[in-house]
């Protein structure tokens, strides 16, 4: 899965993605580098909507269209499984028609180990922005209207797997026209989904400040300290 993430360059979107990028995003509290993304946030999507390719600025968990706040809560769908996609109604009509990248630089993950706190790993490639396929959704809800997208998932590499069984889908950079344009159709789009190669990517285990949601600083992503010797008994 993908629980968290970093976009630190977002200055570099719209030379990266030609993507237009408007002033009232611009001007959103939201609109900084992030450290430490997480859900029900607002962070930079990119669109294709009437043929131009625009920065936005969605909630990260995928509100349905049918979701309203006086209904049935809908549960929390940050994560999408690309090879479940063409059989869920909430994913089915967004893979068809609304398909979005998902600007980053890297995402955390969390390794476990007997008798120890988890370990928080940070997977990114050596610098340079990366995009995660992603949907989205617009729901009109009792409290206005709701922009949303989900990350999809797909099996891990050799880098992440001994961490996870999932990762987000790191689309290559000569998929984005394809993955975005509503007018490619649903196999086609479909048939870019896939495993990212490890290529130049690392995982660095950084420090506990990240485990926090509310932390969102460049500590998010420190080096952690080298692990101590433990002391061996003499007696």
């Amino acid at each position: 899965m993908c629980g968290r993430y970093t976009l630190t360059k977002q200055e570099k979107l719209e030379e990266a993605f030609q993507a237009s990028l408007e002033a009232m995003v611009l001007a959103d509290a939201w609109w900084k580098p992030r450290f430490n993304v997480a859900p029900t946030q607002p962070a930079p999507v990119i669109t294709l909507r009437d043929g131009v390719r625009r920065i936005e600025l969605f909630k990260w968990g995928l509100t349905p269209h049918w979701a309203t706040s006086s209904g049935k809560r809908p549960p929390l769908m940050i994560n999408a499984r690309a090879e479940t996609l063409p059989e869920k109604p909430v994913f089915r009509d967004a893979l068809a028609r609304r398909r979005c990248l998902v600007p980053a630089d890297g995402f955390f993950e969390w390794q476990r180990t007997a008798g120890a706190p988890p370990q928080a790993l940070y997977f990114h490639p050596r610098g340079h922005l990366i995009a995660f396929a992603g949907l989205w959704a617009r729901a009109r809800t009792d409290h206005g209207e709701t922009m949303s997208f989900t990350i999809i998932t797909v099996p891990p590499n050799a880098l992440v797997a001994p961490v996870h069984d999932r990762m987000p889908c790191v689309l290559a950079p000569d998929a984005y026209a394809t993955w975005l344009d509503p007018a490619t159709p649903v196999d086609t789009a479909y048939a870019v989904l896939g495993t990212p190669p490890v290529a130049d990517w690392q995982a660095d285990p950084v420090s506990p400040h990240v485990n926090k949601v509310d932390h969102d600083d460049p500590r998010c992503i420190e080096l952690a300290p080298p692990e101590a010797p433990r002391q061996t008994s003499l007696f």
